[in-house]
C-alpha cells in the first residue's frame, strides 16, 4: 500500500474504535449501529477516491440485496439469528421473517467490502470488468434464485425449512466463493490481505450487538462459543 492508502486504512481501524463507545454508550439500535461501523467507513472511502461507483453498486445490487436477500430470509426464516421487535428501526419484516433493518445492514456490508477491496487491492480490474458480462454472469441467476425462493413459500413453506440453518447456509454461501477463488487464484491473496479488517470489524461489531441485545441466536448449533 502506498502512503495514501495506508493512512485510508489507518481512518478505517480508528473508525471502527470510535464507534464501539458511541454505539454502547448512546445504547442505540441495531440499524443505527450498522450505520455508525459500516455506512461511516463507506461514505468515508467514497469520498476519498472511488472512481467505478457504477461497478461497485452493481455488486451491492447482487451481494448485498439479491443475494443478500435469499441468505437473510432463509436464515430468519430457520432461527439461525433473531433481531427483537424492540431493536427494529423500520418495523416490518418481508413475508414476516426477514427485518428491512437486517437486509440493509447487509447492504452496508457489501457495500464497504467492494469499496474496501476496490480502493486498495483491485481497482485496474474493476475499472476493466464490462457490466454486461457482469450482469448475465451474475444479477440474472441471482433474480431467479429469488424468484424461486419466493415461489416455493408461497407454495409449501415447509420446503424452504431446514435445521442447523447457520452451518448449512454458511456452507452453500462459501461454494461461489471457492469457485471463484479457483478462476481467479490472484484474487484471493488479496482477499486475505483485506480479510484482518474486517475480522476485527465483525468481531467489535458482533460483541457490541450481543452487549445491547441487537440480536440473539435462538436455533440449532453445532456449538457454542461464549464468552
Amino acid at each position: 500500500m502506498n502512503k495514501s492508502q495506508k493512512l485510508d486504512f489507518l481512518v478505517l481501524i480508528l473508525l471502527a474504535l470510535v464507534a464501539i463507545p458511541v454505539v454502547v454508550f448512546w445504547h442505540t439500535r441495531f440499524l443505527t449501529s450498522a450505520f455508525i461501523f459500516l455506512g461511516i467507513p463507506s461514505i468515508y472511502l467514497i469520498w476519498r477516491k472511488t472512481q467505478n461507483l457504477k461497478i461497485v453498486f452493481s455488486g451491492v445490487f447482487l451481494v448485498g440485496v439479491l443475494l443478500g436477500f435469499v441468505f437473510d430470509f432463509l436464515a430468519t426464516l430457520n432461527n439461525a439469528w433473531l433481531i427483537p421487535d424492540e431493536q427494529l428501526i423500520i418495523p416490518y419484516r418481508v413475508f414476516g421473517s426477514a427485518p428491512v433493518d437486517e437486509l440493509i445492514c447487509l447492504i452496508l456490508w457489501s457495500l464497504l467490502m467492494f469499496l474496501v477491496y476496490e480502493n486498495f487491492y483491485e481497482r485496474k480490474r474493476i475499472e476493466r470488468l464490462h457490466i454486461k458480462h457482469f450482469i448475465y454472469s451474475g444479477i440474472i441467476p441471482a433474480f431467479l434464485s429469488v424468484a424461486f425462493i419466493v415461489t416455493v413459500f408461497f407454495i409449501k413453506p415447509s420446503l424452504l425449512s431446514f435445521e442447523y440453518a447457520y452451518l448449512v447456509l454458511g456452507v452453500l454461501a462459501s461454494v461461489p466463493m471457492i469457485y471463484f477463488f479457483f478462476q481467479e487464484p490472484k484474487a484471493l491473496r488479496r482477499v486475505i490481505k483485506a480479510a484482518p479488517y474486517f475480522i476485527f470489524l465483525f468481531f467489535v461489531f458482533e460483541l457490541t450487538s450481543l452487549y445491547l441485545q441487537q440480536w440473539s441466536f435462538p436455533g440449532q448449533y453445532i456449538g457454542y462459543f461464549q464468552l
